[in-house]
């Protein structure tokens, strides 16, 4: 049983690369399979989460974000996935509804890692920019202060309609224009303008239901085929070892 439950892990991990593209190692390594004992003689196998695992770690399980499209083939419809760390913080802080959630876009200037997916470091620049984080002490978020701005600068991000488009999380994209003010005008720029080169793209869409994916990850069949397809050979394996041994140590 123990050996058909690894035979069902590595299959399944074999076809993650299949159906997510470019996975990272976190989840490429997601699957697991429990051992049986002698008070439970049975074998689970999924996706880690803190229940299989019996631990807790501050990366998101991956039974999370797969569950949405590991659900069985054979079910109709799409399957909704619940709310992430950064929506749920963004919703903490009134930056969006109690209910809302949020979809990137792809565009510029959200920036993704080599695998195509948006880093923690990245959500945790959006929410800052967004001033976002309202925990009493916590410092994270965009201050006035000469280096916030210059960050600023480069990489901001904000909430808003502009131009009558739905509400969304926008980022700045060009470079800052200089002030063009008379003779009060120093230094810096001016609030963007319509008429000013930098503007902005749309890189969150913010919607008032879940996203929801269509489940073509095949987990359940996968697992219940292999574990099926193995199991006959396996068992007449271990019992053979196993009667090996009893002869060793004369009961049989």
């Amino acid at each position: 049983m123990a050996a058909s439950g690894q035979s069902a892990k590595k299959a399944i991990s074999a076809q993650i690369p299949r159906y997510i593209d470019q996975p990272v190692r976190w989840t490429t390594n997601s699957v697991i399979a429990t051992k049986p004992h002698t008070n439970r003689l049975n074998v689970q196998i999924g996706f880690k989460d803190d229940y299989l695992t019996g631990f807790n770690s501050s990366a998101t399980p991956a039974a999370k974000y797969l569950q949405p499209m590991a659900k069985v083939a054979r079910k109709s419809g799409k399957e909704a996935r619940g709310a992430k760390g950064t929506e749920k913080q963004l919703r903490r802080s009134g930056v969006i509804g109690p209910g809302q959630f949020i979809v990137p876009t792809g565009a510029a200037p959200l920036k993704f890692n080599p695998y195509g997916n948006i880093s923690g470091s990245m959500y945790q620049t959006v929410i800052s920019r967004l001033k976002g984080y309202n925990v009493s002490g916590f410092t994270s978020n965009a201050s006035g202060s000469k280096q916030s701005k210059r960050k600023r600068s480069s990489l901001d991000f904000f909430t808003a309609t502009p131009g009558g488009l739905d509400y969304g999380i926008y980022g700045r994209v060009g470079k800052k224009p200089k002030g063009t003010g008379g003779r009060g005008s120093i230094r810096g720029g001016r609030p963007v303008t319509t008429n000013l080169k930098r503007g902005f793209h749309t890189v969150f869409y913010v919607t008032d239901s879940a996203p929801r994916y269509n489940q073509t990850f095949p987990v359940e069949d996968i697992a219940a085929g292999t574990f099926t397809g193995t199991f006959r050979k396996n068992f007449f394996k271990a019992l053979a070892k196993e009667i090996k041994i009893q002869k060793k140590k004369g009961y049989l």
